[in-house]
């Protein structure tokens, strides 16, 4: 079991498979701010799953596949295989833009992802291809569709918590001036087709971050703006930060990182792309795991390597510390 200095129990990986994307979403990487960082090489399948293993046996159950664009990632299909044939994770998640969805959905349910996270940060078509540098609105939806016939459905459906809709979740990152007027047709969406969307707080993060200010829109803005009334609160909403409400068939869900920090109950760990474990998004420490996965013995190497950067998980993110000014692309990262 991982237990870091201030008793939270670390039992989530999120695991950034590639750093490549599709979209250009103002908030990330906007497509007229230079790039910060080269190509790096990212891990095999086999490495990913070796560490994944590893994680599990001191305790990690859930796992979430991220990016970039995780979609965007040769041989994805192998490593959900691979990954899902660990007996000790039982809850294996991806984040997706949804926009290459729709032809991989069954593909990746048969191969044993059990629940996925679809990023759409508006309802309209223009909006939201100007907030993501491109993106199509229309392909969204057609993810959307095909998670939902694969029965892609979130950790809500499966834990017991008294509510078990047969939804999929969908991340709407708030952000002034495109879709703060969006709040009241995001949560019907969530009552009437029985989707669980989750508000999530703008970070000033990598090339984006000096941008980030006049973006800014609290979470706590959404309850303002929904009737309070209708909501009613879920005690045991899953193994991630938001706060949930069930809301008709469906949830809603807000992320406050800024104001409303949840780094008390942080469980989670991060793997990049190209290799190392950040114990906390918004702390640059960095812990390289390429020599424990290179050693003889690979697995006491990275158990002792995953013990090192529970232990040097902060009490609090850098944000919230001012001791942060951006750090690398959530791309790399993993959000």
């Amino acid at each position: 079991m991982l237990i870091d200095r201030f008793g939270r129990r670390i039992d989530y990986l999120r695991i950034s498979v590639t750093s490549k994307c599709n979209l250009h979403c103002i908030y990330c990487r906007p497509s007229d701010c230079p790039r910060s960082e080269t190509p790096c090489e990212e891990l095999s399948c086999d490495e990913i799953a070796t560490v994944a293993r590893v994680a599990g046996e001191l305790g990690v159950s859930h796992v979430r596949l991220t990016g970039g664009e995780p979609l965007m990632r040769a041989g994805l299909e192998m490593l959900v295989r691979k990954l899902s044939a660990i007996p000790e994770i039982d809850d294996l998640s991806m984040t997706t833009n949804g926009q290459l969805l729709a032809e991989r959905a069954a593909e990746l349910a048969c191969a044993g992802l059990q629940r996925v996270n679809i990023s759409l940060d508006s309802l309209d078509a223009e909006t939201y291809c100007s907030l993501t540098g491109g993106g199509s609105l229309e392909r969204v939806w057609a993810g959307i569709e095909s998670a939902q016939s694969a029965s892609l459905r979130p950790i809500s459906a499966q834990r017991g918590s008294g509510f078990q809709p047969d939804t999929t979740k969908i991340n709407v990152v708030l952000v002034r001036g495109y879709n703060d007027c969006e709040i009241v047709q995001f949560a019907e969406l969530a009552r009437d087709r029985a989707l669980h969307v989750r508000f999530i707080e703008v970070l000033p993060a990598g090339p984006a971050a000096s941008q980030a200010g006049p973006l800014f829109y609290p979470a706590a803005e959404v309850l303002r703006q929904l009737r309070t009334d209708r909501l009613h609160r879920e005690d045991r909403p899953g193994p991630g930060p938001a706060q949930v409400w069930r809301l008709g068939r469906g949830t809603v869900g807000i992320i406050s990182s800024l104001t409303n920090p949840p780094c008390p109950s942080c469980n989670r760990l991060r793997l990049t792309s190209d290799g190392t474990l950040r114990p906390c998004l918004t702390d640059n420490t960095e812990i390289d795991l390429r020599p424990a996965l290179a050693a003889p013995r690979p697995g006491p190497a990275i158990a002792e390597a995953l013990r090192e950067a529970v232990a040097a998980k902060p009490a609090q993110g850098a944000h919230l510390t001012g001791q942060w000014t951006g750090g690398p692309a959530m791309c790399r990262v993993g959000g």
